[in-house]
């Protein structure tokens, strides 16, 4: 029996020798099938895709390196999944799935807290903003503001309507941004504001007005006369007689009328100690009924010669005149030149109770 034929050996020796070879083309058969994913993989794809989409618009950088990263364990899985026995790593892919949807994770979460932080902050400062433009909303109805201040209004009300309409779109940094400026504008009616009404709590001027009342009322009740005495900042004529107050009205100043008169032209209403130097009424005046004052006397002349002496008014501006407490008032603003402005009713018993002679006291303010 013929047991070798060109190096094959047959017989019991033969299947010896088949038994490992049979062996390892098994194993080598079952090393090259592919693998199947692990389960951890497709939440975790989910995760990462969900978080790249959320990102992308608001952190695009962080996005795209979350795409490189996922296409990385991609290529991880499926070199994983083919790789034969001897060059596959156990745990690897599952290892780079949760490395990247923890990242993700972590990252979108952060994202959400910056986001809700910028929010609260953001409600914080446009609430802040919204009471801040009402009040300046109300100083810029003061007599005295000027154009600088209306235009910082307009600007930081305008903000504020951008920021609210960027803030519905969840762009909180933006509004924010234009919250912040829109507060320092209104700061520019404020300070204006304060500025204005920072006179009328000076002690010395306080203590000049309170005096100029005082001797006005003791004139009153010791000849038993009437007399008129305008606070400014409260915006009220008073007429007294004998020392005794018979009524009291609203009045209306110049356009600029808180602010202490320097010279004509300026709309500013004068302080001091006055008479009635002339009734008029018909053609006589275009305000219904006038009473006109001796604007300027002595004091105003000497401050207006001082005052331009000191650079502080023009060389070629005039002191001003033709002061007056006339009708046609009413209007809820002030809004005259510099005269004081009634209601026409207010007006008639005014003009009936004074004469020419009669003083008039016009004073910042003072506690009645």
């Amino acid at each position: 029996m013929l047991t070798e034929v060109v190096g094959f050996s047959f017989g019991p020796a033969a299947g010896l020798c088949r038994r490992p070879l049979f062996l390892a083309l098994v194993v080598l058969a079952l090393g090259c099938g592919p693998r199947p994913a692990p389960p951890a993989v497709e939440p975790a794809r989910t995760t990462v895709k969900k978080a790249i989409a959320e990102l992308r618009a608001s952190q695009p950088q962080t996005a795209r390196m979350l795409e490189r990263l996922l296409a990385d364990a991609e290529s991880i899985t499926a070199f994983e999944r083919e790789a034969p026995f001897w060059d596959h790593t156990p745990g690897r892919t599952e290892a780079a799935w949760l490395r990247l949807a923890k990242l993700a994770s972590v990252t979108v979460r952060e994202k959400r807290e910056r986001q809700l932080a910028a929010r609260q902050q953001f409600e914080q400062v446009f609430a802040k903003a919204t009471n801040e433009l009402s009040r300046a909303q109300q100083e810029l109805s003061e007599t005295g503001m000027g154009r600088r201040e209306a235009a910082a209004f307009q600007r930081a009300k305008g903000a504020l309507g951008r920021a609210q309409a960027l803030a519905r779109l969840g762009q909180w940094g933006e509004a924010n941004d234009l919250a912040r400026a829109a507060i320092s504008d209104l700061a520019i009616v404020h300070r204006e504001f304060g500025a204005l009404h920072a006179r009328f709590s000076d002690p010395n001027l306080r203590r000049q007005w309170r005096d100029w009342v005082e001797q006005t009322l003791r004139e009153s009740r010791e000849q038993g006369i009437v007399v008129i005495i305008v606070d400014k900042l409260k915006r009220r004529l008073s007429v007294y007689r004998g020392g005794t107050l018979l009524a009291s009205f609203p009045a209306e100043l110049g356009a600029n009328g808180l602010r202490p008169k320097q010279h004509a032209g300026d709309r500013a209403t004068p302080e001091g100690r006055y008479k009635v130097v002339q009734k008029k009424q018909g053609a006589a005046t275009k305000y219904y009924k006038a009473l006109l004052i001796n604007y300027p006397n002595d004091q105003d002349r000497a401050r207006f010669l001082q005052a331009r002496s000191q650079g502080k008014i023009p060389w070629r501006a005039g002191i001003g005149s033709l002061i007056e407490i006339h009708g046609d008032g009413g209007e809820g603003r002030d809004w005259t030149d510099g005269c004081v402005a009634l209601r026409n009713a207010d007006m008639d018993k005014v003009f009936a109770w004074s004469q020419v002679g009669t003083p008039v006291t016009i004073v910042g303010t003072y506690e009645h």
